[in-house]
């Protein structure tokens, strides 16, 4: 049996072992927490790089190429990153139109028509049948209205399936919408499908105006042409200015037909072309200063100058109701038509107030009525 020096002796040792196993403990565990701090610290430092190159900043951030980075997975990386901006993507028919970054011209020497392909319009939206027409138009300056070519009247504008560089001129600015269709008025311009949004526009530019465009984007390119002007209040010299006829001399020809009526149609009195420098002149100086009118709204209807106008004109003989129709073909290869009809008031081409009668005396020595 032990004596109380050496029971105490005992119990001195087993203190000594059990401090110094808790010694160990500590110092484990002081290890295994500064572990997990040094790879906080890396995590971090690594969320902190990561986060210039998240989606939608403006700075994007691409990798540096080095003589290390030859690997096929280091390859492919940089390689999708650094294309991103001049990409290119296909269609449902596998055709490519690349993108194109605003200001700039395309590099590409060529580059395939791919038409916006229009769905037809809501019924319920629309009560004048026009839910049966597929169009995409576009609106520049508020005011100016183009539509697509269709690849039928391709040949009227020697366009081929294919734009090269040199078909681009100047920049225009992207697409917006105006609006959804609930929400526009008469005579207002409207959101469309498909939504030409964000597209890049061009001066198409081998005619040398802005009477024609292209527009590039959703995986299209398409020439467009203008068409006239969603506001009233603008004359033919504003049409003029578009096309880029500056005098009489840009006037290749006038092509013409004059119908009147027979019951319930037209029929073609007579129908020519105008060629003689004199008459292509006289043409221009006329039409360039007439004035135009535009209705206090949309909804006030026609002014009454006209529709009295147009009261007098019922009791004239057939005969006299001429109407002609008028195609001029400019020297640029565009075409810009107008309607007149010289017995109606003193003679009335829609959009402008009436001839003079020296005007309208011209006018009909003209296309000899």
């Amino acid at each position: 049996m032990k004596t109380s020096d050496e029971m105490l002796k005992s119990l001195l040792k087993r203190r000594e072992q059990y401090i110094s196993k808790q010694k160990e403990k500590k110092k484990r565990r002081i290890k295994v927490t500064a572990s997990f701090a040094i790879c906080f610290s890396a995590a971090a430092l690594v969320s902190v790089a990561a986060a210039h190159n998240f989606p939608g900043d403006d700075t994007q951030i691409l990798p540096v190429i080095t003589e290390n980075m030859t690997s096929a997975a280091n390859t492919d990386t940089i390689t999708s990153v650094m294309t991103t901006e001049n990409s290119t993507t296909s269609d449902a028919v596998g055709n490519t139109c690349p993108d194109v970054k605003e200001n700039t011209t395309p590099a590409e020497t060529a580059i395939q028509i791919i038409l916006f392909r229009a769905t037809a319009k809501s019924p319920d939206t629309d009560a004048f049948g026009e839910d049966e027409l597929t169009h995409v138009d576009v609106i520049l300056d508020g005011n100016r209205l183009y539509e697509q070519i269709p690849e039928s009247d391709f040949s009227l504008y020697g366009l081929d399936t294919v734009l090269h560089k040199s078909d681009f001129g100047d920049f225009i600015g992207t697409v917006t919408e105006i609006g959804p269709y609930a929400e526009a008025i008469l005579s207002s311009p409207c959101s469309q499908e498909p939504s030409l949004t964000g597209c890049d526009v061009y001066v198409y530019k081998p005619v040398h105006c802005e009477a024609m465009i292209i527009v590039r984007g959703n995986n299209c390119c398409s020439v467009f042409r203008f068409t006239g002007f969603t506001e009233e209040g603008f004359c033919i010299a504003d049409n003029y200015r578009i096309l880029n006829v500056l005098s009489g001399n840009d006037i290749l020809r006038i092509d013409y037909e004059v119908s009147i009526p027979d019951g319930t149609w037209l029929v073609t009195k007579k129908k020519g072309s105008i060629t003689a420098e004199s008459d292509l002149l006289t043409f221009f100086d006329t039409t360039a200063k007439l004035q135009p009118f535009a209705r206090e709204s949309a909804l006030s209807g026609d002014p009454d100058w006209l529709n009295e106008a147009r009261e007098t004109y019922k009791e004239k003989d057939n005969s006299e109701k001429a109407e002609i129709a008028i195609s001029l073909v400019l020297k640029n290869g565009l075409t810009m038509h107008i309607t007149y009809q010289p017995n109606l008031g003193t003679g009335y081409i829609p959009g402008h107030f009436f001839l003079s009668e020296e005007e309208n005396a011209v006018m009909r020595k003209v296309f000899q009525e």
